[in-house]
């Protein structure tokens, strides 16, 4: 008995390994059709979303600080006497 159980251990075993890699398989073929819809629907809703009448998007930030300042820590100037 015992020895007949040996080899079908040693059987199970290559059998796991290739449930292994077929369920990786499966993942990531699985992963690459997400990622495809994902790409596809932001395309669509892109398209959909830019209505005709929209204001260009570049637009330069209104409140911006000049931005050659000088520096706001000066030597104090010997006072004439």
């Amino acid at each position: 008995q015992l020895q007949l159980q040996q080899p079908q251990q040693q059987l199970r075993q290559p059998q796991q390994q290739l449930q292994r890699q077929q369920l990786q398989q499966q993942l990531q073929q699985q992963l690459r059709q997400l990622q495809r819809q994902q790409l596809q629907q932001q395309r669509r809703q892109s398209l959909h979303q830019q209505p005709r009448d929209q204001p260009p998007q570049h637009q330069p930030p209104r409140h911006q600080p000049p931005q050659h300042q000088p520096p706001r820590h000066q030597p104090s100037r010997p006072q004439p006497p």
